[in-house]
């Protein structure tokens, strides 16, 4: 049986937080905000994007959508990402990646406002996802992935997991908050024999898709009885939007027949757009905090 593991459930109990908060921030005539930093035309990335910008109006938390075309030179587009960095209004920062060539994304990361790294791309935020800490960002996409576990009460302890795919903003952070959960887990990359990334996925219990390899992962690298987070979105060969996971010939391969996945669109990036909006109100609460510390501070200075 084949069966899919809707983003649905995990949605709704998110948009009940950001409605409930977003009216608080009202009463206080706050706004909460999100600044989106595209470059290029990546069809994946303006997917995210529109999600994120309908998502938004929904809920009332404005969003400046900052567009850029693949060929912008590297001091303008940080010379951007600082005005946004310092702009008061502005409480959280999300860079679309991974960046066109030409463009050093490395230092895009350094250079972000860690206060406003809603997607927990900075040292910052990876350093405190490494020390378990609480109350911090995690990477929108990972923590989606771990929200879906939770809802449908999949359990990691002691059980495999192979991650396949490295990257800061998916691989590596929900390996780590696997192995928090104390998973098995097992990263495959593209260095990583391509027999071995076979065997790693058969053996494992819950396969994690992260490569943005539209389509690419067929009945080869399954068994009965597994679970696959399906975190890829690319435009598939039906011209349709769809996940690394390749269903359609997993299901008529007839190798396979018991299965259990998310889809693409409807799971993980559903919940991904929700968990970044939350993110979002996180950082303005904690710009708010601050803001009164120093005004606190300062009374006491007088």
């Amino acid at each position: 049986m084949f069966r899919k593991i809707h983003g649905d459930g995990v949605k709704k109990e998110i948009e009940i937080y950001i409605r409930d908060a977003v009216r608080q921030f009202a009463e206080q005539d706050v706004v909460p905000k999100l600044a989106v930093i595209r470059v290029g035309d990546n069809a994946g990335q303006k997917y995210y994007e529109n999600a994120i910008l309908r998502q938004s109006r929904i809920y009332g938390i404005e969003t400046q959508a900052i567009n850029f075309s693949a060929d912008i030179s590297q001091a303008l587009l940080e010379v951007s990402l600082q005005a946004v960095n310092e702009d008061e209004s502005v409480h959280g920062i999300i860079l679309l990646r991974p960046f066109p060539e030409g463009i050093d994304g490395e230092r895009l990361r350094t250079m972000l406002n860690p206060s406003k790294d809603v997607d927990a791309i900075t040292d910052k935020s990876i350093a405190e996802l490494f020390v378990g800490a609480q109350d911090t960002f995690n990477a929108c996409t990972a923590e989606a992935v771990m929200e879906i576990l939770r809802h449908h009460r999949i359990k990691l302890d002691g059980r495999r997991v192979a991650v396949l795919g490295r990257s800061i903003t998916v691989g590596k952070p929900v390996a780590m908050m696997m192995l928090q959960e104390n998973a098995t887990v097992t990263i495959c990359h593209s260095g990583t024999p391509p027999e071995d990334t076979v065997k790693y996925c058969r053996e494992a219990d819950i396969v994690v898709l992260a490569t943005g390899l539209t389509q690419k992962f067929d009945s080869r690298y399954f068994r009965d009885g597994q679970i696959v987070m399906d975190v890829g979105t690319g435009m598939g060969r039906d011209g349709k939007m769809h996940g690394d996971l390749d269903i359609e010939e997993i299901m008529e391969s007839g190798r396979i027949k018991d299965l259990s996945y998310t889809p693409v669109p409807g799971g993980i990036g559903r919940v991904t757009t929700s968990i970044l909006l939350r993110n979002i109100i996180k950082a303005a609460r904690k710009e708010q905090q601050s803001r009164w510390t120093g005004i606190i501070s300062l009374q006491e200075m007088m």
